[in-house]
């Protein structure tokens, strides 16, 4: 393949960076959270462009609101699929929602359900067709790595029963099919991203395995062979107090992350608040792109700014359906931009 230049990105650049000024500002969120009913949520984003222009804003949100989310990101991920070089840039993100889907999927079989709940959109096959494969053991059109993995989920539930194979095995190959991708797109700046999702990735599952208990044998399967934070890194603290991790990473290249989650343990945040400083640590990474003129750099940006502000917007939807009150919503939502 041939190396994509950064001028190749000039015309993307410049999309995108009309397209910033068009994502939710605070102030917008601040709106949206005095907002008397989720309905007038609806349609505060439907006049601001949200979804495919198809939204029936007289019916409940309950009904609306999840498919205008989805219609958000689809049209994200088609403009981008329009602008950029070489495709393959957004087809390395979009995979993630192929393999979410392959979990429902899957669990959903093992459950005995006619359809295992909502599939998430915006992935690379239609959920329909992917249940279908799936279901016919017909993987041949799926990457090699996602193939072989959807295989070796269904052996191992039937060797063991345990649906939480299906996640320790689907995650492992969705970030080697990430790896590869990045490989073949030959940037080094997507090859680091990936690198420190991967990375926050362990952090996530060893915080959460440490806070709720779990055994050194469900840490042994769940963790990643990250870059940085390996395997045997976690593994290796393992049985010692959370704090040490915290110490143990000011000897990493995620130093910075040390102060931000000790803080957070300190003031008893809990799992919500150790996970608010791993994303606010990804999105400085992605901040960074405000000062490149021209590159893969900004676009990937926005497709992260436009996935953080989505999952806000539902944090506000859910909330208001739920009668969560604003301040539980405004401390759950996320800065990204």
């Amino acid at each position: 393949m041939a190396r994509i230049l950064d001028e190749d990105y000039a015309y993307a650049t410049a999309r995108i960076r009309a397209m910033e000024n068009k994502l939710i500002t605070p102030q917008q969120y601040e709106r949206m959270l005095d907002a008397a009913t989720a309905e007038d949520v609806v349609k505060m984003l439907v006049e601001q462009g949200y979804g495919m222009g198809s939204t029936d804003t007289a019916q409940p949100a309950v009904q609306v609101s999840e498919k205008l989310l989805s219609d958000e990101l689809e049209k994200t991920y088609a403009l981008l699929r329009e602008i950029l070089p070489d495709p393959l840039v957004v087809t390395l993100f979009m995979r993630r929602n192929d393999y979410l889907n392959a979990k429902l999927i899957l669990k959903g079989m093992y459950l005995g359900l006619e359809e295992p709940g909502v599939y998430a959109g915006s992935g690379t096959v239609e959920p329909s067709r992917l249940r279908r494969m799936i279901v016919d053991r017909d993987l041949a059109d799926l990457p090699e790595i996602f193939g072989k993995a959807v295989l070796e989920c269904i052996e191992a539930y039937g060797r063991t029963s345990d649906p939480q194979m299906i996640d320790f095995i689907l995650d492992r190959a969705m970030y080697e099919n990430m790896e590869k991708d990045a490989q073949a797109l030959g940037s080094p700046y997507i090859s680091e991203l990936v690198a420190l999702i991967h990375d926050l990735a362990n952090l996530r599952v060893f915080i959460r395995a440490k806070l709720l208990g779990r055994s050194r044998d469900f840490l042994a399967k769940a963790l990643l062979e990250g870059s940085k934070i390996s395997r045997k890194f976690c593994m290796d603290l393992s049985d010692k107090p959370l704090d040490q991790l915290f110490e143990a990473l000011r000897f990493t290249a995620l130093a910075e992350l040390a102060n931000g989650l000790s803080e957070a343990f300190k003031n008893g945040e809990g799992i919500s608040g150790m996970e608010k400083v791993l994303d606010e640590h990804l999105m400085r990474f992605i901040r960074k792109s405000r000062y490149i003129a021209m590159g893969v750099e900004p676009v990937i940006a926005w497709l992260f700014y436009k996935e953080a502000e989505v999952r806000n917007v539902r944090l506000i939807l859910t909330g208001k359906i739920n009668g969560i009150s604003n301040a539980v919503i405004r401390e759950r939502l996320r800065a990204y931009a």
